[in-house]
């Protein structure tokens, strides 16, 4: 691991960081005055440089006096030496690490380092999705009106459709639901949920709630960070007027058919008695952990059924998701 050549308060010289580069005007970078002075839009990637340069690319002239912040989970030497040389061509701030750490402790050390060259607010956005200036503007201005909001957009397929607008996670029986379904389930208790493909925060609020937590690894961590967005005493506050554009999926393989990864399947299955262990009362995990194989079945079914041609690997990602499953009860 090298240092990165920032101060000891920097903190991001530890286990998992090989290196940081970043240009000069970046520390420190308010050299111009902007709408987006104080904004660090942080990009974890994983052997997605394409989309990196397809999608953070078009944004990057538009958006004066932001910092960009890619966080590069190692993937292959030819990957990371593209991202490099793609960073340094845009004067994107890298940080380069030595292992795949996951998506939430990625966006963790891009918040550690932007907040240390002094950002007041951040967006965590996907490689595989963009936003355009005017709806990021939205964003910004209500998260600094509301430092205690995060802030997300209506995120839309590439065909247009809405992907998502605030999901609701029912605490009685684990379901994900749309808010605009809120009228069919009214006096559900739920927690409300935001998917970190695109959403905005200020400082503030995310030293408040402590940034993401490390333990998921993949999937569900942008649920666990709502809800404890929530438990810190924020507010989850859709902008309906502001959107984004996800290509869902677009970080697969190209070619690459409607089944999903053996990675996917675990981990979503894992990591729901997770979020139960760390969020739900005894009762109610107790009720979670007797639908545990319905609930996983349903996510082995968001693949389709021709991928049970060849059964293995979604029914070895079942079995052991459901082994390393504990729901504490």
């Amino acid at each position: 691991m090298e240092p990165c050549g920032r101060p000891a308060r920097c903190g991001v010289c530890r286990s998992g960081v090989s290196r940081v580069h970043a240009p000069r005007k970046a520390i420190g970078w308010r050299v111009s005055s902007s709408e987006f002075d104080g904004l660090a839009i942080v990009v974890v990637n994983f052997g997605s440089h394409a989309l990196l340069r397809e999608n953070l690319g078009s944004m990057s002239p538009h958006f004066a006096g932001t910092q960009f912040v890619v966080v590069d989970n190692w993937f292959s030497e030819e990957e990371r030496r593209e991202t490099e040389e793609l960073c340094a061509a845009h004067g994107w701030t890298l940080i380069g690490l030595d292992t795949n750490t996951g998506f939430g402790t990625g966006c963790n050390r891009g918040a550690e380092v932007a907040l240390s060259m002094g950002a007041q607010e951040l967006m965590f956005l996907n490689p595989d999705a963009v936003i355009d200036n005017s709806s990021a503007r939205a964003l910004v201005e209500a998260a600094r009106a509301q430092p205690m909001a995060l802030v997300a957009p209506r995120i839309l397929k590439r065909n247009g459709d809405v992907w998502s607008a605030g999901m609701d996670i029912d605490l009685v029986t684990g379901d994900a639901r749309p808010w605009h379904r809120r009228p069919e389930f009214n006096g559900i208790a739920t927690i409300e949920w935001f998917t970190g493909a695109c959403f905005v925060l200020s400082s503030t609020l995310w030293e408040a709630c402590g940034g993401f937590d490390d333990d998921y690894f993949l999937y569900w961590e942008d649920v666990d960070f709502s809800a404890r967005v929530q438990a810190a005493g924020g507010s989850l506050v859709l902008i309906s007027h502001a959107t984004a554009h996800h290509d869902v999926g677009g970080t697969q393989a190209p070619g690459s058919s409607a089944s999903k990864s053996e990675i996917y399947y675990y981990y979503n299955i894992r990591n729901r008695s997770l979020f139960a262990r760390k969020h739900l009362t005894a009762p109610q995990r107790k009720v979670w952990k007797a639908s545990a194989f319905r609930a996983a079945w349903a996510i082995l079914l968001r693949g389709g059924r021709r991928q049970f041609l060849r059964p293995v690997k979604p029914f070895r990602a079942l079995y052991r998701g459901l082994r390393d499953s504990d729901y504490g009860v």
